[in-house]
């Protein structure tokens, strides 16, 4: 039993069985004269098995077997549509033989136009009587009384046309045809490919299992296809019964290998494995990408080469310069206190002779300070003031482009809303009101009391009592969270110092020195910012820079601020900015060159006794710090001031 089941699970050799019964019985029936047309019949059915039973062969092949497998799969999936298929078949066909046909009692005609015509009709094969056009009387029986033909459908006998609704036939027809043809058809073709793509993907493993089954196949039965292979059957039970030859052990495939094929086996597959390997490499290096990445890489290891040499050489001389630089400092240091000594001691200066004042040794030239002062980042239209959304409210601005920023430039469509934030230091704060009439008693381009209205950029346009941006519109009106109308001034010191190794030496990046700059982070930001902001009137220091700084160094920041070097003056490009109220400041740079300075220490000694809810902090000067857009400007100025890198 457990052979004969082994031998039943190939479905080749239940086709052979069943082809061989059939084959018999054919046989049978044609020696009988009364089943001779049986018999061929049933012979003829049987010639097609045959012919299926020769599509096991083809598995020898590595083309036309892994169809095999896709034929037999794609047989699955027709067993399977074919229920969805069933279901649009007979509801159409019933419905169909239901309207046309009356009370048609032959069987065979039922199923006729039920299934038979139903399922034709996918193919294109569509019934002449379906609609009124091709209908003739001539081709069915009125009463189905002949059996030849199919019974006549509703019709007007007198009047010789159709009874039945044609307009119904031919809208479930259309129907039929939408959802058979174009739905479920596709539907089997995207089977069909899904499996397809499958056994493709594995054709080769499939063919090699396939060829050992057949060549096992080969090995353990009779050469003979069926019914041939009767004849290898009765051979060997005459040798076996009658002569009484005794069986030759045939000798089964080996399970295992010996040592010395294991080997070999194993050092062929290797062999395979690495050449497998290697071609898969060479094709990956062969990828137009792959070339260009590697290019790329040769490229960059050649440009670390060069800096590296560059900087084996260039190093000792900047390390020269910068003996020399710290030398020349000294020595204009001493100079400078021996004339300051002989002045106070009245001895005066000699005729010609200029006093000497200290340089910072990274300090440029008047030139270039001249430069630098007249250099404005609002040349260009400003961008952060124009942002849709006014930070920290609900008020969206209107929108303008860059051509309609300058006020010269005609908009008229443009209507701004008017927004005026109400802030808790209502003491040197502007109206809120837009028609409030204390704005009229506003000094614009002046010194306005305590509070300075004067704008860098020279005097500003006032239109309907309001000053307007000299930069140009922002598509709102009003001074929004800003306190005053007109220009706000800030002071930003740039607190800055050399970044150091521990040996103290200063660090660089790509030649270049690196600096360190103090920044301030509050605990609703997640930007950090230069440690100032607004001024109140007569006051030098900024509100935020004195709530990082303990009081008793106050004075002592003040007389650095006097003694820094201003490296910018004029318009901030922020969204705070409104048409009548903008941000100007003063940036001033405060550098420790030597990293002993006693007020470099007293001032990280006050920021670390310094807690009041904020975060202060040394941060490397780089480009990608997380720090505001126009304070990075600022930075940016200070680090070229330096010859710093950014």
């Amino acid at each position: 039993m457990k052979m004969a089941s082994l031998y039943f699970s190939d479905f080749w050799n239940k086709l052979d069985v069943g082809a061989i019964l059939l084959f018999i019985v054919g046989l049978t029936c044609r020696l009988i004269p009364a089943t001779l047309y049986p018999g061929r019949v049933i012979l003829s059915l049987d010639f097609i098995m045959f012919c299926l039973r020769l599509m096991h062969i083809f598995t020898v092949s590595k083309t036309l077997g892994p169809k095999i497998i896709i034929v037999k799969r794609m047989m699955k999936d027709v067993f399977f549509f074919l229920f969805l298929l069933a279901v649009w078949v007979v509801s159409f066909g019933v419905a169909k033989q239901a309207i046309l046909i009356h009370n048609e009692s032959r069987v065979d005609w039922i199923f006729r136009g039920v299934v038979y015509h139903s399922y034709l009709t996918i193919f294109g094969q569509i019934p002449a009587y379906i609609d009124g056009v091709n209908f003739d009387l001539a081709h069915c029986s009125p009463n189905g009384t002949d059996p030849y033909k199919p019974k006549c459908p509703e019709s007007d006998i007198t009047q010789q046309k159709p009874a039945f609704p044609e307009w119904l036939t031919v809208i479930l027809l259309c129907l039929y045809l939408l959802f058979t043809n174009i739905l479920l058809l596709n539907l089997l073709i995207a089977m069909f490919n899904y499996t397809f793509q499958q056994v493709q993907e594995h054709t080769d493993q499939i063919w090699k299992f396939q060829r050992h089954d057949l060549i096992e196949e080969y090995h353990g039965r009779p050469p003979a296809p069926p019914p041939l292979i009767l004849l290898s059957h009765l051979q060997l039970l005459v040798k076996r019964v009658v002569l009484k030859t005794p069986a030759k052990r045939h000798t089964q495939l080996k399970n295992k290998l010996e040592k010395n094929e294991e080997a070999a086996l194993l050092s062929w597959e290797i062999y395979l494995k690495e050449n497998y390997l290697h071609n898969q490499q060479y094709q990956h290096h062969q990828r137009p990408e792959q070339r260009i990445q590697d290019i790329s890489e040769k490229v960059d290891s050649m440009v670390e080469l060069l800096d590296m040499d560059r900087l084996k050489r260039s190093g000792p001389t900047e390390q020269r310069l910068a003996s020399l630089e710290e030398q020349v400092a000294q020595v204009a240091r001493s100079l400078h206190w021996i004339v300051r000594t002989l002045k106070d001691s009245n001895f005066g200066l000699a005729s010609g002779m200029s006093a000497l004042a200290p340089k910072a040794p990274d300090e440029p030239d008047a030139e270039l300070a001249v430069k630098r002062k007249e250099e404005e980042p609002g040349d260009g239209y400003h961008v952060n003031a124009r942002h849709l959304l006014y930070p920290s409210s609900p008020v969206t601005r209107f929108p303008v482009p860059n051509e309609k920023v300058p006020w010269e430039m005609e908009f008229l469509i443009y209507e701004p809303p008017f927004y005026t934030a109400e802030r808790k230091d209502t003491v040197l704060v502007d109206p809120v009101g837009e028609d409030s009439e204390p704005l009229t008693k506003i000094q614009y381009n002046a010194l306005d009391g305590p509070i300075d209205r004067r704008s860098f950029h020279g005097t500003y346009v006032i239109q309907d009592g309001l000053p307007l941006n000299p930069m140009g519109r922002t598509g709102l009106r009003g001074r929004g969270s800003l306190s005053c109308f007109g220009p706000n001034h800030m002071l930003h010191p740039v607190v800055t110092r050399w970044r150091r190794n521990q040996d103290g030496a200063i660090c660089r990046k790509s030649i270049k020195k690196m600096l360190e700059v103090l920044v301030v982070k509050r605990p609703l930001s997640e930007l950090w910012a230069l440690p100032g902001g607004s001024q109140e009137p007569g006051e030098m220091l900024p509100r935020k820079l004195k709530q990082v700084l303990l009081q008793e160094a106050w004075p002592e920041m003040e007389g650095l601020l006097q003694r820094g070097l201003e490296v910018y003056k004029g318009y901030v490009d922020d969204p705070r900015n409104t048409d009548n109220a903008w941000i100007e400041t003063v940036a001033i740079s405060i550098h420790f060159p030597d990293q002993n300075d006693v007020e470099l220490k007293r001032l990280n000694s006050h920021l670390h006794a310094c807690d009041l809810g904020v975060s202060i902090r040394w941060q490397v000067v780089d480009k990608r710090i997380p720090l505001y857009e126009n304070h990075k400007t600022i930075l940016q100025k200070t680090a070229i001031l330096f010859g710093a890198h950014y």
